[in-house]
């Protein structure tokens, strides 16, 4: 398979008063009506973390279009892929990721992509936080007919009393990271979000609420998200197809770090499960 798709694309969806979306389109056959998978970055990424590019375009070659988005609050400067805009960053709150989604794929619905889109067939691709994102958005499109979850946690509220206490008070939860210059923050609004919808953002109860099929891959040796907390959606049986794949020996991101280098063998192994998940359930 090529590196490159015969279409390679970015495109910007206006948002309203929030900061643009930006994503890229790959697909290796733009003439054609083909189904659209849309694939969402989790916590602290973008549309070209790691192995982004690689998993869309592989995707792609499979006889899909591919959307690949960055949220509009990330903090991303999308040239240099390092967390700049931190005051966004810091306002950013999983209902405004969930509308955000909900923009994309109105935006999609409406014929505004570029391409020829089967009008009834897509897909949805989440990865952590991304994957809980697409979870919660996916029965509000009848459009999308498949759902593929990696590393996705299921429960969002993820803090000590001791630090929800401290945040509460300061207002700001800070942290580290390495693609950042300064000291990163949540306002505490991130947390009020997911406090005040804990029953709408119950990730268990709302993936067994799916009628559609589901496919969660989950690292063995994640250490964001561990097993025992992944496997809790399979003790929630819904109506939908539910499938629980564990790959071995790797941790949240499959071995792979920003830039990629090159795929990890844990890598090829999701992907290529997610491949042939979505080739049965969002035919052409």
């Amino acid at each position: 398979m090529s590196n490159i798709c015969k279409l390679e694309k970015e495109i910007e969806i206006d948002n309203g008063s929030a900061p643009p979306i930006q994503a890229d389109i790959r697909t290796d056959r733009p003439a054609e009506k083909l189904p659209v998978i849309i694939l969402c970055h989790g916590f602290l990424g973008y549309k070209r973390w790691g192995w982004f590019p690689f998993v869309s375009r592989r995707i792609a070659a499979r006889g899909f279009h591919t959307l690949t988005i960055s949220f509009s609050m990330n903090g991303i400067d999308e040239k240099t892929g390092r967390i700049t805009k931190t005051d966004e960053f810091a306002r950013n709150t999983v209902t405004r990721e969930i509308r955000d989604m909900e923009v994309i794929l109105s935006f999609i619905r409406n014929d505004r992509l570029p391409l020829t889109i089967s009008r009834k067939n897509w897909g949805l691709f989440g990865h952590s936080r991304g994957g809980s994102v697409c979870t919660l958005t996916a029965p509000r499109f009848e459009e999308v007919k498949s759902l593929v979850t990696w590393s996705a946690p299921s429960y969002l509220d993820r803090y000590t009393e001791r630090r929800k206490k401290e945040w509460a008070k300061t207002g700001k939860l800070l942290f580290q990271d390495s693609r950042a210059d300064s000291p990163l923050c949540l306002n505490y609004s991130y947390y009020r979000d997911i406090d005040s919808n804990r029953e709408k953002y119950d990730l268990p109860t709302q993936a067994a609420k799916l009628k559609i099929p589901h496919l969660i891959i989950q690292g063995e040796r994640d250490a964001a998200v561990t097993l025992k907390e992944a496997e809790r959606f399979i003790k929630f049986p819904g109506g939908g197809k539910m499938k629980f794949d564990i790959i071995r020996e790797c941790g949240h991101t499959f071995g792979v770090n920003h830039p990629m280098t090159a795929p990890t063998r844990e890598l090829l192994s999701a992907l290529k499960k997610t491949e042939e998940w979505f080739i049965k359930t969002v035919p052409e």
